[in-house]
């Protein structure tokens, strides 16, 4: 079940991610403060979703926020009952989230992934992301994170 990005879906998966989506997500956050985080993502815009499971509670939050023409930022954090919505998440990104990114004037979408992330990562590649590089002390504990990214050029449409 999936729900438009609203403020209280949101916060509910900001105030439950599993352990390494906040140490990922809070590593380039001034503070650790869910209601900023859902403060800031509700200040971007409404491109995002809520998913639900089958009981009703929130599981997972993702979306994109355009930063400047042709250039999207794709984001997504969930709590520790991820495998029960992952399936479905994943279908809907694939059928409509990134044909939506891609009809648009878009020339690249991007991810930041903190080092140690490995199942975020291989779901970035399964639904078609590069990683394009890699970068020291990015994370405000000297974490290294990697820009995955999918680009409007020959070498990467997927």
């Amino acid at each position: 079940m999936l729900r438009e990005l609203n403020e209280a879906g949101l916060l509910y998966v900001a105030d439950n991610m599993r352990e390494i989506d906040k140490k990922e997500v809070f590593a380039t956050r001034w503070d650790d403060n869910p209601e900023d985080l859902v403060d800031c993502i509700m200040a971007k815009g409404s491109f995002g979703w809520i998913s639900m499971a089958n009981d009703g509670i929130p599981v997972a939050a993702f979306g994109a926020i355009a930063c400047w023409p042709g250039v999207w930022q794709v984001w997504m954090f969930a709590t520790d009952r991820w495998d029960e919505v992952s399936s479905e998440v994943t279908k809907f990104i694939k059928r409509i989230v990134i044909p939506s990114i891609k009809g648009t004037d878009w020339l690249r979408a991007e991810c930041r992934s903190m080092e140690g992330h490995d199942t975020a990562h291989r779901w970035l590649e399964y639904l078609g992301a590069t990683r394009e590089a890699s970068l020291k002390m990015l994370g405000k504990n000297g974490d290294t994170f990697h820009v995955y990214s999918w680009t409007n050029d020959k070498t990467n449409i997927n």
